[in-house]
């Protein structure tokens, strides 16, 4: 290890796996008491069966028992919307949101009522159904992170109202009206997730920022630097742009063993494979990677990314809460050619050819531009298209 990363500034130490990453991925606590909802849900039905056995049925059991197996389906997708709504009241505090969650499983298991007593049901159910998913894209785009609870129970929605606008009499007309609509609700729920998730995780490398989709930040509440962390952080800096002032030059780069070919975009990565392997740390002279920028003269180095071999291995905090090491995870990669393909999407997939990675080692980005407003961490797009189109 060389000097400057033995130098680990007021303890960010944690053990491998002591991440926070982007609600999109996981369940927020706020919402864990959705699950037990719907288990609750599940055991009340079984409950009910069972004494209904042993004697007269209810009136419940009797109409669900008369139901078509679409109808039972429906009934049941309906209920378990409003046991997971009734969940997210209970565990979120109180604010708009859990009132209308509340208002949201009131609603819901009415109209799972109406539907098995074999009242009124279908207008109130497509209304209801509509109001709810349409809501849940206005919060995202409101910026509003969702998590998994979110997207499962608008995808139960979406399925039940697709059974709902399904005609009773079936025309290519109706039909074709009823497929739109699902797959316009199905599609803004995927968008308005993506808005969301990147709105709510806008804050940077920060710790205790709430993380963009695929990227995880170790745990912690951020605070002032010591003034020997910020010492060392100036050091850290000071040192990588006067090593790295020699790959300037791209095609130095590339002699040197960095894969320089093919540079467009904002920050593109070039890598040397040797000093990824080599097991160096934080050593200025050896960056794992260096950041490129399509400029109007040709690539520009913008910084650099250090990066720990090995998945789990924390890096050393040498300037404490300002050097804040991150990692990715829920990355997809394509293998013709071999390269980054995007994120996982909401709902689960990767776009085709490409497969995903649950985590990545830990890195660090310095950005050496010149004047840049914040050297470490993630990068402000606006500031480097104003700082690119000035050259």
């Amino acid at each position: 290890m060389n000097p400057i990363a033995e130098r680990v500034g007021e303890p960010l130490s944690r053990q491998a796996g002591d991440y926070v990453g982007s609600p999109l991925y996981r369940v927020i606590p706020e919402h864990a008491a959705a699950w037990l909802a719907l288990g609750l849900l599940l055991l009340g039905v079984l409950i009910l069966r069972r004494r209904t056995d042993t004697g007269r049925p209810s009136a419940i059991i009797t109409g669900y028992r008369n139901l078509s197996a679409d109808r039972r389906f429906l009934a049941w997708l309906i209920a378990s919307s409003a046991a997971l709504h009734l969940g997210l009241a209970l565990g979120n505090t109180f604010d708009v949101y859990a009132v209308g969650f509340a208002i949201d499983s009131v609603l819901l298991f009415n109209i799972a009522r109406r539907l098995i007593l074999g009242r009124r049901w279908r207008r109130w159910a497509a209304l209801v159904l509509l109001g709810s998913i349409l809501g849940y894209v206005a919060s995202s785009l409101g910026g509003v992170a969702p998590d998994q609870v979110s997207l499962v129970t608008k995808l139960v929605e979406v399925t039940a109202l697709s059974l709902v606008l399904s005609p009773a009499r079936p025309s290519r007309i109706r039909q074709l009206g009823a497929s739109t609509a699902v797959v316009t609700l199905l599609t803004l729920v995927a968008i308005g997730s993506w808005v969301g998730a990147f709105s709510a995780g806008a804050g940077g490398h920060h710790l205790g920022d709430v993380p963009e989709p695929g990227v995880l930040l170790p745990i912690g509440e951020d605070r002032e630097p010591t003034v020997a962390e910020t010492r060392a952080a100036d050091d850290l800096y000071a040192a990588t742009v006067q090593a790295v002032s020699q790959w300037e030059d791209a095609a130095q780069a590339g002699k040197d063993g960095y894969a320089v070919e093919g540079i467009t975009g904002r920050e593109f990565h070039a890598d040397n494979q040797a000093y990824i392997d080599d097991g160096a740390v934080l050593d200025p002279t050896r960056p794992e990677s260096l950041i490129y920028a399509e400029g109007p003269r040709g690539p520009v180095l913008v910084g650099v990314l250090y990066q720990m071999s090995g998945i789990g291995n924390p890096g050393p905090a040498v300037g404490g809460p300002i050097t804040v090491w991150h990692a990715h995870d829920n990355v997809c990669f394509a293998l013709t050619p071999p390269a980054l393909a995007g994120l996982v999407s909401p709902l689960g997939m990767c776009p085709v050819g490409s497969f995903a990675v649950p985590i990545t080692n830990e890195m660090l980005h310095i950005w050496t531009v010149p004047g840049i407003p914040e050297p470490f961490g993630d990068l402000d797009d606006e500031w480097l298209d104003n700082y690119l189109a000035g050259l």
